[in-house]
This record gives structure tokens, sequence and C-alpha cells, in this order.
């Protein structure tokens, strides 16, 4: 994984990752954030989306069948999907196998998750803004 992170630093110009407290390597790319970190055999990338799934409007339920259809058609090339942490949060996650994993490899799937994540971003965004009532005409 050192070796990765090496390697990925110099083809992106910055100095050496260092890991927080929770051993995760923060990386921003535009507006985005990804973390990367080990978890057994794997590297594990993922992205915050700051939407909390809740479930409980026929809304957010929309949302999250919306997103999920995403992921299906995604994940025909790319190893992302959808998780959620502790606090059920929706995160864009991919689970990348650190005994074959090239740094050509890590490349495209930051890549796919920086595209992923403005594909899907927009989506979460406007299903923020949307009024949680409906407004009902009264007729006398």
């Amino acid at each position: 994984m050192e070796h990765l992170l090496t390697g990925l630093a110099a083809r992106t110009g910055q100095g050496a990752f260092v890991a927080d407290q929770s051993g995760r390597y923060h990386l921003r790319v535009d507006t985005h954030s990804l973390y990367l970190r080990r978890q057994g055999d794997d590297l594990v990338l993922s992205s915050p989306l700051n939407w909390q799934v809740q479930a409980q409007s026929p809304a957010d339920r929309e949302v999250l069948l919306n997103l999920l259809g995403k992921v299906t058609r995604w994940s025909r090339h790319h190893p992302q999907g959808l998780a959620t942490d502790e606090q059920s949060n929706l995160i864009l996650e991919a689970r990348l196998d650190l005994g074959t994993l090239e740094l050509d490899d890590l490349e495209q799937a930051l890549t796919a998750q920086v595209t992923l994540l403005e594909t899907i971003k927009p989506d979460l965004l406007l299903a923020g803004l949307e009024p949680q009532w409906k407004q009902t005409l009264w007729r006398p």
C-alpha cells in the first residue's frame, strides 16, 4: 500500500500521504473528498455523500431507488457501490484487491470515483431542496 501511495503522490505532485487517527488517507480532487484505507487485503476507497438514508418519506425512497439503479448500471465497469456508515450516511465506496492492484488501476478507480460523485451529487442536492410538503387546493 505504501508503494501505491508514494507513486500516487509523485504522479499528482503532492507531498507524502499521512494517515489520520483512524488510519485513513485523505485525497482531495476538485471539490470531492476521497479517503483511502486498508481493510484486510483490500484498499477501500470511499467518499461521503452528505446525505442521510432515512427512507421515511416517499421522496427519500425514490432518490434511493434512483441511486441504486445507477449503481447497477455502473457496476458493470467500475467497482464502486453504495454503502452507509454508522450514522446511516450514504457513502460511495470501492474495494480494490491490494494483492493485484497496480498504480494505473488505482488511478482509474479514483477517476471513476470522481466521475460518479459528479453524477450523484446533483441528484442528492435536488432531493434536499425539494419541499417535504405538497400543496393542496381548498375548494369551498
